[in-house]
């Protein structure tokens, strides 16, 4: 069958084709240490409405009644303690369906297409004002998928730039999205939230400003373009990261110690990376002997044995010329203070 499923980029809509019968269906297969029935419907949708617009105030909660987190993020257990294995994880406003088991402040409940267990604290029965997280692929022929790892069924195949809206529910890494009509999973890190980040295209936006020099000292477009008249490093970043649609990417400052202050609260930076972890789009930040702090920041292109080479605003040309401006440079490894992926910020700022 076909479900059709909305492309960011032309706004259109695309044909997803489903290799299963059922859009919902979720069929692992049976060596799969989660298994569930062939035919268990996600998300879990909740038969009982007792509870609904009330307050639960213990774990005797009837089986089949929807419930949903109200914390920012809650892990699901395997049993009804901490020392038991994480089944999955449910982020604020994800929808779980009870099974009528509770023990010692525990309740059961369906989340997923497994059942797990949380002290029911964390749950309550009124249903939450929608505040949907859109999501965007960011990988061509992306393979959705009708479970949570790459040995469950292929449900569809999507372009980069397909729209759709996690469903707050997260398990080995993967999460449950919904494309259309389809329920579906794929790997975190294949999708972006806050608005669809081409890595590409952020590179190419970038390579083609490199030979811009300023008119006069930190008198530019870009500090044109924020509002500022300081060192303009960071400002460069963030009105690449505007101009490809993924401003949420990066923090908006005229100032660059208020940039790295808003990277250091959302907790995204890497002290320690090494040079396999960089990707390209990823943003660095630098700091020369004798490494006091970060003092300069750049958008990764590739790494090469011990250098990184970046795309850099406010920077020099490196042959002798003091005139600053966009340029391409070959940096130590060495003098990497911190590196942070724009997905990352966007997630813990959303």
């Amino acid at each position: 069958m076909t479900v059709p499923i909305t492309h960011a980029r032309t706004g259109r809509a695309i044909a997803a084709v489903l290799v299963a019968a059922a859009a919902l269906v979720l069929a692992p297969p049976a060596t799969a240490a989660t298994a569930v029935a062939s035919g268990t419907t996600l998300p879990a949708a909740g038969v009982s409405t007792a509870l609904l617009g009330r307050e639960i105030t213990s774990q005797n909660v009837p089986a089949g009644t929807s419930l949903w987190v109200k914390v920012e993020e809650r892990k699901f257990r395997a049993g009804p303690a901490t020392s038991t294995r994480e089944v999955a994880i449910g982020y604020k406003r994800a929808r779980v369906t009870a099974t009528g088991r509770g023990r010692s402040g525990w309740i059961e409940v369906e989340i997923g297409g497994v059942k797990g267990w949380t002290p029911w604290r964390f749950l309550t029965a009124y249903k939450p004002t929608p505040d949907p997280t859109r999501v965007w692929t960011v990988e061509d022929d992306l393979q959705l998928r009708s479970g949570p790892g790459k040995n469950y069924r292929v449900k569809a195949t999507v372009p980069a730039g397909t729209k759709g809206i996690f469903q707050n529910i997260r398990r080995n890494g993967w999460w449950l999205i919904k494309f259309g009509d389809t329920y579906a999973w794929t790997f975190r890190k294949k999708v972006s939230v806050g608005g669809y980040f081409d890595r590409e295209a952020l590179l190419a936006l970038q390579h083609s400003q490199v030979g811009y020099r300023e008119p006069a000292w930190r008198t530019n477009k870009f500090n044109d373009w924020i509002g500022g008249n300081n060192a303009w490093c960071s400002v460069f970043v963030s009105w690449s990261f505007d101009r490809i649609g993924y401003a949420a990417g990066v923090p908006k400052r005229d100032r660059f110690k208020d940039y790295v202050a808003d990277l250091r609260k959302a907790g995204v930076l890497d002290t320690t990376p090494r040079a396999s972890e960089l990707k390209r789009g990823d943003v660095v930040l630098l700091d020369w002997y004798p490494y006091e702090g970060p003092t300069h920041t750049g958008t990764v292109d590739h790494v090469s044995g011990d250098y990184v080479w970046l795309v850099e605003g406010n920077t020099t040309s490196g042959t002798g010329s003091l005139t600053r401006g966009v340029f391409y440079r070959k940096r130590a490894l060495v003098d990497v203070n911190a590196v942070y992926d724009p997905w990352d910020y966007a997630w813990a700022t959303r």
